[in-house]
């Protein structure tokens, strides 16, 4: 009986898989024009909203966007001239800065394109920062993201069938954490070599010194050495592999499709124009050291240190939402009630479109037992980044003022 049930195990495995393999598409690649396996077949349309599902919460989860108009509108606008001359020049592509201390850069599907401010204040030329939105660009008209994409559905789609044989349902994919794998997934070495090429080409095509792309390898390479900046690691190197064959290659696509280029003053660095447009940017950073200093003090649970640095950041940057927020917060654990509310509303006025202000504002009024208080900002935090704290907040209060089919809701939630 035993052999007879797996025996039927696997003829059912082997029906399910054959039954989805037939699901298959081909789909026509935009750079290579070479047709391609695919589970799913996204129109570009359905491509920018897979996109979209992912890039609130991954800007969110990471710190939510660098504010400054200024600065926004200039990244913009060199992401834009790559655009323009890449593969696929009618998606509406979104080149922004995301606030957070960590030196990287991702890509989503669809052109949503984000460089971090850590990663940005360490250039030193437009050149260097249009090799980087160049590669990221790179990504998505080869459809990188898209092609893992592809894989964690044909992963769950064998797992289901995995389920099916074993006599289980075919449960409905969490799409959520598919869209989560599309920011945090590192790419193959052919995908990052790929990149830095279509990047180098989209550089040129703009007006760009091919050049500037080798000087930021090189950058990357004296981070990396010897282990010099850990931070590297953590962030554009856990999801972007880097070495020096990758940095070798790079050198040598240039010498050999751009060797006439690289002296000639028609294609720019721009150094001057980037350390002018950054000028603002590397004033806060001294700030943002500060508030770094304090997260590394709040982890030790060391908060009166930590507020001090905290504080420090915020008189001398009194615009960027992250210091109020993380002041409310020490002021919270400490149940300094007064000081964190007004410390958190503060970073609410400065951005409105930061999450953990409104989800902290939510908790401490919790804790207060002012239920009707805390369930909007509990709500507005979970409509910017969805979590299950929040989540259970939410329920506890509904359940508090009798409200249980939202207490129940939440409850799902939260769990």
């Amino acid at each position: 009986m035993e052999t007879r049930g797996l025996r039927s195990v696997a003829l059912s495995l082997v029906a399910f898989t054959a039954i989805a393999l037939a699901v298959y598409a081909c789909a026509v690649n935009p750079v290579t024009g070479k047709s391609e396996l695919a589970l799913v077949s996204f129109t570009p349309e359905e491509e920018i909203a897979l996109g979209a599902k992912a890039y609130g919460p991954a800007v969110q989860q990471q710190g939510g966007f660098y504010r400054d108009k200024a600065l926004e509108a200039y990244v913009q606008g060199v992401g834009m001239r790559l655009a323009r001359v890449s593969h696929r020049p009618n998606l509406e592509y979104r080149y922004r800065v995301l606030n957070s201390s960590v030196p990287n850069a991702f890509a989503l599907p669809g052109g949503f394109i984000v460089i971090n401010r850590g990663l940005l204040v360490g250039l030193k030329s437009e050149a260097e920062m249009a090799a980087v939105l160049g590669h990221e660009t790179g990504h998505v008209t080869a459809k990188h993201s898209l092609a893992g994409y592809q894989r964690a559905l044909a992963t769950n789609v064998l797992l289901a069938g995995v389920s099916i044989a074993a006599g289980g349902t075919m449960g409905v994919m969490e799409l959520s954490g598919i869209t989560a794998s599309l920011v945090n997934n590192g790419f193959s070495r052919e995908q990052e070599r790929e990149a830095d090429w279509l990047g180098i080409d989209y550089m040129v095509k703009a007006g760009y010194n091919p050049e500037g792309a080798v000087q930021l390898q090189e950058y990357f390479y004296s981070q990396l050495e010897g282990g010099k900046n850990p931070m590297f690691v953590e962030g554009l190197f856990r999801t972007h592999p880097f070495s020096k064959e990758r940095m070798d290659n790079a050198r040598a696509h240039i010498a050999k499709r751009y060797a006439g280029i690289a002296g000639n003053p028609n294609y720019t660095f721009n150094e001057s124009i980037f350390l002018q447009k950054t000028a603002r940017l590397r004033e806060v950073q001294k700030a943002y050291d500060m508030a770094d200093e304090g997260d590394k003090l709040l982890k030790e649970k060391r908060y009166g240190e930590a507020l001090a640095k905290y504080q420090a950041a915020a008189a001398r940057e009194p615009d960027q939402a992250p210091f109020p927020s993380s002041i409310g917060r020490v002021h919270l654990i400490r149940k300094e009630y007064p000081a964190a509310e007004s410390a958190l509303q503060r970073a609410i006025r400065l951005d409105d479109e930061f999450f953990e202000p409104h989800l902290l504002l939510g908790a401490l009024r919790y804790q207060k037992t002012d239920y009707r208080g805390a369930i909007p900002e509990l709500s507005r935090s979970m409509d910017l980044l969805p979590t299950k704290q929040a989540a259970a907040f939410l329920s506890k209060s509904y359940e508090a003022i009798g409200d249980r089919e939202n207490a129940q809701k939440y409850a799902g939630m939260a769990q």
